[in-house]
This record gives C-alpha cells, sequence and structure tokens, in this order.
C-alpha cells in the first residue's frame, strides 16, 4: 500500500512540473547565396531505324564523336559519364500502330562535369555538328556546399534564437536553453536550370530535324558554325545557388 501511494505521489508530482514548465517553439531558416563553380551538363544522342543493329552502330557512332571531341576539349576522363541507355520498340503513331515494331529508339546520355564555363558553348557547338540530338539538362552547382550548408544551418539557429527571444520579452518571460531542435531538410543540389537560346529566325532546321518528331527535347539547341549572319549563342547566366536551412527549436520560458 504504501509503495502504490508512493507511485502516485511520483506521477502527481511529474504532472505538476510537466504543468509548470513554459515553452516556445519556433521555426527559421538561414540562406546563404553562393557563385556556383561547377557545371553538369546531359547530353542525349537518339537514333531511330528500321533495325535495331543499325541503331545501335548510329549510336555508337555520335557517342564515340562525342567522347573524342571532348577529350579534344580537355576534359578529364573522370568528368565524362555514360549514365543512361534506352532501347524501345515503335510501333506508329497512335491510331496507327502496327503488330510488329516499324522502328527502334536507341538513347544513350553522356553526363559532363565541367569546371571552366568558358568551355560550354565551345563543346556544345561542335557536339550538334557532331550529331547530338540535345542537351537534357544544364546545372549549375557548387563543389564546396558542405562548408556553406554548416553557415546556413549557424543562421537558422541564430535566427531562431532571436525570434524567439523577442516573441519571450513581448510576453514579458525569459528565455531560457534550447529543448528540442529539429532540421528540416532541403534538397540544394542546384542554382537553378537554365535553358539556352537562339534567335529564332536565324535557327538552321537541319540539326533540329535530326530530333524524331515523337520524341521531345526539353533543351534544344541548334548551331550553325558557318553562318557568319548567324546571331551568337546565348546562355542565360547561372547567377548565384541559394543553399539554405530552416530549423524548428523548443526553448524554455521563465516568467
Amino acid at each position: 500500500m504504501k509503495s502504490f501511494v508512493f507511485v502516485l505521489c511520483c506521477v502527481w508530482c511529474s504532472v505538476l512540473v510537466a504543468e509548470e514548465q513554459r515553452t516556445i517553439t519556433v521555426t527559421a531558416a538561414g540562406e546563404v547565396k553562393v557563385t556556383p563553380d561547377v557545371v553538369l551538363l546531359g547530353l542525349d544522342v537518339r537514333t531511330r531505324e528500321a533495325s535495331l543493329l543499325e541503331a545501335k552502330r548510329g549510336n555508337d557512332a555520335v557517342s564515340r564523336s562525342l567522347l573524342k571531341l571532348l577529350g579534344d576539349h580537355s576534359v578529364p576522363r573522370s568528368s565524362i559519364k555514360v549514365d543512361d541507355l534506352d532501347v524501345s520498340p515503335y510501333y506508329g503513331e497512335f491510331g496507327e500502330r502496327q503488330e510488329t515494331p516499324v522502328s527502334y529508339n536507341y538513347k544513350r546520355a553522356i553526363s559532363v562535369r565541367l569546371t571552366d564555363f568558358d568551355k560550354i558553348e565551345p563543346i556544345l557547338s561542335d557536339a550538334f555538328d557532331a550529331g547530338l540530338t540535345n542537351v537534357s539538362r544544364m546545372q549549375f552547382r557548387v563543389s564546396s556546399q558542405r562548408k556553406h550548408q554548416f553557415e546556413a544551418r549557424r543562421l537558422a539557429v541564430a535566427h531562431a534564437k532571436e525570434k524567439a527571444g523577442h516573441l519571450t520579452e513581448l510576453a514579458g518571460m525569459k528565455l531560457g536553453a534550447a529543448l528540442q531542435i529539429e532540421e528540416h531538410v532541403e534538397y540544394n543540389e542546384a542554382a537553378a536550370d537554365f535553358f539556352m537560346s537562339a534567335a529564332s529566325h536565324d535557327v538552321n532546321r537541319s540539326v533540329a530535324e535530326r530530333v524524331s518528331p515523337n520524341e521531345r527535347a526539353e533543351y534544344t539547341l541548334v548551331v550553325q558554325r558557318d553562318d557568319t549572319n548567324a546571331e551568337p549563342l546565348g546562355l542565360n547566366t547561372p547567377g548565384q545557388v541559394s543553399i539554405s536551412a530552416e530549423v524548428k527549436i523548443k526553448f524554455e520560458m521563465s516568467p
């Protein structure tokens, strides 16, 4: 009986302590703007032929040419990766589909990592001359993201303390120690995806026609190197990468 009374008293005291504890929970974010120093290019080579073997041979030839010209532009082999291969039969347009494949689509994707942004335009120009179908990705990144992520996290915590302190002061209370911290992780992989564009009235359609009408390219760049009247290729500036962190912190409060 005495043990039961003792346990009951302990539970009652715990409830009283929990009721007396006053807390404040705030969320805050920190952001760091950084100039990117790396760009990732996604180069797609697509071929379509009546024979799967012919589609592969054509794709292999263009891919070999691309790998060679990347070497000619002094791109290290370690910065080049063939990371996607897709083969699919084509049965014709909707409503006119055949029982057997009309042709075969063969796609190979090549990823290139560059640290010299001045090489972007010359490489793409030569790549389209070599038979490149389209650019599926152009993404600016920061190589030292870990360091900047730490700074964004530090700013987020500082802002949380400042916010909690201000709210506590307005309520006539005093801010105490942090009781709980949660971080909301954000994916800060890239600075910004951007499109490349050329003046539409000076576009040479012969290169664009290499893309099958059934296959949409997310990024399409047409370069005509032999036309002296063509306007130069325009690349959107990468700007700055936004690296952010968000935290949720619970603080003690006291009168």
